[in-house]
């Protein structure tokens, strides 16, 4: 099935979000779909909608999805404090995105799905845990628990060393109204992410923006595993074998915390960013594609 892709815009609590709406053509042909299921992507840390998620929104559409891939506010085309990364705004940012897809007429605003990748896996197991329009659910290589992820093998004195620098900046934001602002290179500095961003932001200058320190904590408070079980609709997990960003071990607790209906694919000799394209792109796709089927 073919489809057509269209610029939109909608609004976030006042700030305008751009996204690009990807819509599916009637299986009659010749015109756009009335009524189709649609799907939300949301992207990781940090991302844009013409980053990875392309692909995955043309997948959806070519199968009769109507398909949204936004920017969060602060990033990419939308509106917003420049590399603000705050999850809890996120999080109404897809819910928001939810809303702009009810107003649709190409789509049914009783069947609406999620998509999250990374970050926006996590981000899209909070929305849809407080979010009963949600009736199918997809992430890939999210997080359950944000203080795990950023410690991980750390040592004691290391973590308590990165809390203190953490209060430090709390309080000189709260006193003085002054932000620490660190690139995104100095946030992920696991070698998958490294490499992936040196790769990349030549082709995607946009994604070479700041992220202010304090996102750390927020990503350490950011802890889907306590409320996946809320999460009402049927959910697909999928976790990558070789991932060093969110190890697989997130996806598996995520997977054993949530409730029926569930499913767990993992993709074997896969690291974090190999499944946006090639061989693990069509496989997790075809998964996602199987189980947005069964369930919207």
């Amino acid at each position: 099935m073919n489809h057509e892709k269209h610029e939109v815009q909608y609004y976030s609590e006042g700030v305008e979000v751009k996204a690009d709406l990807y819509i599916p053509e009637s299986s009659a042909g010749g015109g756009e779909a009335a009524g189709a299921p649609g799907i939300v992507l949301c992207h990781g840390f940090a991302g844009i909608k013409s980053l990875l998620l392309p692909p995955y929104a043309e997948a959806f559409a070519s199968r009769g999805y109507v398909s949204l891939a936004f920017d969060y506010r602060g990033f990419g085309e939308s509106g917003g404090e420049r590399g603000n990364l705050d999850p809890q705004a996120q999080i109404t940012d897809i819910r928001n995105a939810l809303t702009y897809m009810q107003t649709r007429s190409e789509v049914d605003p009783a069947r609406i799905g999620l998509w999250g990748t990374s970050y926006g896996g996590s981000n899209a197991v909070a929305a849809a845990a407080a979010d009963s329009r949600v009736k199918c659910l997809a992430v890939q290589m999210a997080f359950a628990n944000g203080r795990r992820v950023i410690t991980g093998d750390q040592s004691p004195e290391k973590i308590a060393s990165l809390e203190a620098t953490i209060a430090k900046v709390s309080r000189r934001a709260v006193t003085k109204n002054r932000k620490l602002m660190l690139s995104v290179d100095q946030i992920l500095t696991d070698p998958q992410s490294i490499e992936f961003y040196n790769k990349t932001v030549k082709d995607f200058p946009e994604i070479d923006t700041s992220i202010p320190l304090l996102t750390i904590q927020k990503t350490m408070e950011h802890i889907p595993e306590n409320y996946v079980s809320a999460v009402g609709a049927p959910i697909h997990i999928t976790g990558a074998e070789l991932d060093s960003v969110n190890p697989v071990r997130e996806s598996e607790v995520l997977y054993e915390k949530a409730g029926e209906p569930k499913a767990f694919h993992l993709v074997k000799g896969a690291a974090h960013y190999e499944v946006y394209e090639g061989s693990f792109f069509d496989e997790v796709s075809r998964e996602q594609l199987a189980w947005f089927d069964r369930y919207l």
